[in-house]
């Protein structure tokens, strides 16, 4: 009886038997059997020695983090005097600290700005305020790094056996009225889904909810339930239901308290219906994009550190369905477009951890291009298709900050990735670029969150050029005077999303990327000599002086409540007693009162001209007792004294 084991095994050449515990082969099958074990053991010995040859070459002659011992010199943050080994360290593998909370330590990358801020506080400075701010309280949770009030997301919240029908019922039970799922959909539909769209089709999602809810109510006294459906649809369905209900109560307007631990429960309901499924062996496209609604609720909470882990593992889920790879030709177009825009949704939520905290992107491979509509053309590209191009550029800066590269390189780099910007912005629809251009409340979400994102990935590009070791390149001061002015446009932005919606200050891309840029501002002491920087700082500590002064102490988000007070030090911008701006947790205003952004002031400040070069902001900086100079001997090891 020949045939195909159910290992997989050719066994046709002769017979198989099987007497209790004992299998018996024919000799020919056994040879061949043996012969892959000593090519599989020939294998690992190799690997092994290939491993061992590794792991004994000096250090000295490892490029590490972008940097190497024969380029660290022309590197365009390369220190002018010798470094110790710490700081070396610190100069190729980043801070790592201590949470506080738990007790463990946390990294952060060398480039980002939490380490360029907790560095700043570990010197010797001038500025005893700030030092006693920064030295001696951990910026964790400014950064969203502390995980200090993270919910579990395996909490079990009814002490009922693993995949029993009891626990089923109870996620039935934990569902919504129609009245609330609706809202909480429609929440989501209209301003988290508008930002960041996890879902490849929530207009299917959509009618597929109407239609449960139609048999929920038909079901009412009869049997819909079952381990394996809850009135009619499957659990990796009913799990992204749930996702899709944290994420819109999030958004909405219930008061702090009830919204934060609302979204909390349907969390755990979410990652219980995860469990139930046993997504780690069965993972499905829902469980993707439940994932990342999931991934992106969590960091919204402030707890973007657990963001980080979750986004590893999805990564892996999505590699085993094959997501980072084209489909085969066969596949149906419907299908082809799904699975895109499922992974560039993964790419999007990957680029914004990966570039904030200057840590190893999660995907390697960039397989597919842009998901387009029908009708897109340069001029029209819509928020999405922009965003995609956007964040795949941010992906690519945290890569090559891997790689080691000349300063002469780098700015070549600069320079493509700048290109790359302005053709972002010059295929961009025109109310991208215009908010006079916006016809409809979505049009301002997209305006002002791409004007955010740009900002400060543009920041980010150019970022290296502000240090005292590159100031004599001509080159390296226009690039200096692009970050600032890319770092004060991220905050512009964060106060034009935030007159649109209150979810601004919830989102957790927007807080961070705007406190971030702020941060940097007064640090750099922008506020002393650019009253455009000063008022804008001045308006995003009332925008969040106003929030934390409306809620309950006990209620409020500690990495917004430790930032305003950081700022406030940092900046020496005291709060107005009496607040001027206010915003609603139940409405929005009308429009910002903030200058239009076109793309020709993008263009404009990523432009290299010589002309500009006497008027940088930042030309004062290269003197030693400057804010920035103090941070990079502090970081990258030159020994200057303030």
């Amino acid at each position: 009886m020949g045939g195909v084991g159910h290992n997989g095994n050719d066994f046709s050449n002769g017979m198989v038997h099987i007497h209790g515990g004992t299998v018996t082969l024919p000799r020919e099958d056994w040879e061949r059997i043996c012969a892959k074990l000593q090519t599989a053991e020939k294998s690992l010995s190799e690997l092994k020695n290939s491993i061992s040859s590794v792991s004994e070459v000096s250090p000295n002659n490892v490029a590490l983090n972008g940097y190497s011992p024969a380029t660290a010199g022309n590197t365009p943050l390369a220190a002018a005097a010798p470094i110790d080994s710490e700081q070396s360290h610190v100069r190729t593998h980043g801070i790592h600290t201590r949470n506080d909370f738990t007790g463990q330590t946390i990294h952060i990358g060398p480039s980002s700005v939490p380490a360029l801020v907790m560095a700043l506080g570990k010197g010797d400075s001038q500025w005893p305020g700030v030092q006693d701010l920064l030295g001696k309280k951990s910026m964790l949770p400014i950064f969203g790094l502390d995980n200090e009030s993270a919910t579990y997301p395996f909490v079990d919240l009814w002490g009922l056996p693993h995949g029993s029908i009891a626990r089923a019922n109870e996620l039935a039970n934990a569902l919504p009225n129609d009245s609330e799922c609706l809202s909480f959909f429609r929440s989501y539909r209209e301003t988290a889904h508008v930002v960041y769209p996890a879902v490849a089709d929530v207009e299917a999602v959509e009618s597929d909810l109407l239609l449960f809810l139609i048999n929920r109510a038909s079901s009412q006294g009869g049997p819909g339930v079952s381990d394996q459906q809850i009135f009619g649809k499957d659990l990796h369905w009913i799990g992204l239901v749930f996702a899709i209900l944290a994420s819109g109560c999030q958004c909405s307007s219930l008061p702090r308290k009830e919204r934060e631990l609302t979204s909390q429960v349907y969390i755990c309901c979410s990652f219980e219906c995860l469990r139930f499924t046993n997504f780690l062996s069965h993972a499905n496209l829902e469980n993707i994009q439940t994932l990342l609604i999931l991934g992106n609720v969590i960091s919204n909470n402030m707890n973007a550190g657990v963001a980080w882990s979750l986004m590893g593992l999805t990564v892996r889920l999505s590699q085993t369905l094959g997501l980072h790879r084209l489909c085969p030709p066969s596949t149906p177009l419907q299908h082809k477009i799904t699975r895109s825009k499922v992974w560039w949704a993964l790419l999007w939520q990957d680029s914004l951890l990966s570039i904030s905290y200057d840590r190893a992107s999660s995907t390697t491979t960039i397989d597919h291009t842009v998901p387009r509509s029908p009708h897109s053309a340069p001029g029209t590209r819509t928020y999405v298709e922009s965003m995609y191009r956007l964040c795949k550029v941010g992906l690519d800066i945290v890569r090559e900050r891997q790689r080691a590269q000349t300063s002469h390189d780098a700015l070549i780099r600069i320079t493509e990735h700048r290109n790359h910007l302005q053709e972002i912005m010059g295929d961009a629809a025109d109310y991208l670029k215009d908010s006079r251009r916006c016809r409809s409340m979505r049009d301002q979400l997209e305006h002002w969150a791409l004007y955010l994102h740009i900002s400060y990935i543009t920041s980010e590009l150019c970022r290296p050029a502000i240090s005292p070791s590159t100031a004599a390149l001509d080159l390296s001061k226009t690039l200096r005077k692009t970050c600032i002015d890319s770092l004060t446009n991220t905050v512009e932005a964060f106060l034009g999303l935030q007159n649109m919606t209150p979810f601004a200050t919830r989102s957790w891309s927007s807080v961070h990327r705007s406190l971030s840029s702020a941060l940097l501002l007064g640090i750099l002491g922008e506020q002393n000599r650019n009253e455009r920087a000063r008022s804008l700082l001045s308006n995003l500590i009332q925008v969040l002086g106003d929030l934390t002064a409306t809620v309950d102490p006990a209620e409020l988000s500690l990495p917004i409540t430790r930032s305003v007070a950081a700022l406030q030090r940092l900046l020496d911008i005291p709060l107005p007693a009496s607040a001027t701006r206010k915003t609603s947790e139940s409405g929005s205003q009308a429009s910002p009162t903030l200058a239009t952004f076109t793309a020709d002031d993008l263009n404009s400040a990523l432009n290299f001209d010589e002309s500009s070069l006497t008027q940088s902001p930042l030309l004062g900086l290269e003197i030693d007792s400057s804010p920035y100079a103090l941070m990079e001997s502090i970081v990258w090891g030159s020994k200057r004294s303030p």
